[in-house]
Formats: C-alpha cells, structure tokens, sequence
C-alpha cells in the first residue's frame, strides 16, 4: 500500500513538472506572426536611419507665421527669393501664389538659374489657379511630378547655401486664411546640400 502511495505521488509531481515545463516554453516561445513583425520593426527602423540626414546646427534661423501678422510667412519666403544670386531651388505642392511667382519671375530675369518641380494633379497646364504656365512664360524651368499621390514638399533652396521650409504651401489661402508656418535657415551649406539632393532627385523623375 506504501509502495502503491510513492509511486502515485511520484507520478503527480512527475505530471505536474511536465505541465509547468510545457507552460513555461508556451510562454518563452513566441508566435511565428510576432517573431515577423519584429524583423520587419527591425528592418524598418534600419532603412529610416539610413535615410535620416544628419547636417551641423549652423546659421542663422528665421520664422514666421500665416495669417498674421501680415502675412509674414509669405514675406519670410519672398525674402528669401530676393536674397537668391546664382540658383534658386523650388518643390511645391501647390503654386497659386502671385507675388511668391512675381519673385520668382523676377530673380530669373535677373540671371538667377530658377527651377520648380511640382505637384502634377495640382498644377496642370491651362489650371488658372496655378502658376505653372506663368512661371514657364518667365523662363523658369518647370517639372511636374505625378509619381505620388501627392508630391507634398514645400521647400527653396538659394545659391546652395539657404533653405526654406515648413507647413506653408506658396498660396493666397495659406498667406491669407490658413494657420501656417516657415522656417528659413541662412547660411548652412550642409542643410542645403541635402535639400538640393533631394530636389534633383525629384526633378529628375518629373516631366516638363
């Protein structure tokens, strides 16, 4: 009878190891679903510090907001038209703005080498409410980029040396109705290398 009790404890506690082993793997072990998703994370987060562009913290940083006051957001970006010698960058999603296009136009007829790429649905030819056709009339050189949904970017780069960027598309509604924001920074060469890195990339791929 002893006998018979030993080996039925031995058997519990022999089970019992075997459940709690099986538990304890069933909790180490994870899903083949979340072991994909991690390297995907991984993967991902890889790709995003390649693409990251680290530049030095150097200029001198101006800002500016849309409505008020004055229209100060479209005054930062026409400043920064004006100040352009040699080369003058654009990407834009929407460019209905006439005094931002009046700039434009008039730094190439000073000598200044103006470029725009931009959003293709948004500026069609003979679409009145884009400055498209106008910029083309006053010999800036003009691309559309129809590769995305939207072409998004709201950026100018001057004499490879200044960029502007920010929220603020070149627009009478965002000068006028919309709550914007623009960021000039002057003078870093390094911060305007990799913006006209990426607008070549995206001139290259857009049509005339």
């Amino acid at each position: 009878m002893v006998a018979r009790f030993a080996l039925a404890v031995l058997l519990c506690c022999s089970l019992f190891d075997a459940g709690a082993e099986a538990r304890a793997r069933k909790k180490t072990t994870h899903p083949v679903s979340d072991q994909i998703t991690t390297a995907a994370i991984d993967v991902a987060r890889n790709v995003i510090e390649t693409r990251l562009s680290r530049v030095p913290a150097d200029g001198q940083i101006e800002i500016a907001f849309a409505p008020l006051p004055q229209r100060s957001a479209e005054r930062l970006v026409i400043k920064l038209i004006d100040s352009a010698q040699t080369s003058l960058f654009m990407a834009a999603y929407e460019m209905t703005s006439k005094p931002i296009a009046d700039a434009m136009c008039a730094a190439a007829a000073r000598g200044v080498a103006v470029s725009a790429v931009l959003d293709d649905k948004s500026n069609r030819h003979g679409d009145w409410r884009s400055k498209r056709d106008y910029l083309q009339a006053c010999d800036v050189d003009v691309r559309t980029d129809a590769r995305y949904p939207i072409m998004h970017d709201k950026f100018i780069v001057a004499d490879g040396r200044h960029v502007e960027t920010g929220s603020f598309n070149y627009t009478f509604a965002a000068a006028e109705r919309n709550a914007e924001n623009a960021i000039v920074v002057w003078n870093n060469p390094a911060m305007a290398n990799k913006y006209s890195s990426e607008f070549d990339r995206l001139f290259a791929e857009a049509a005339d």
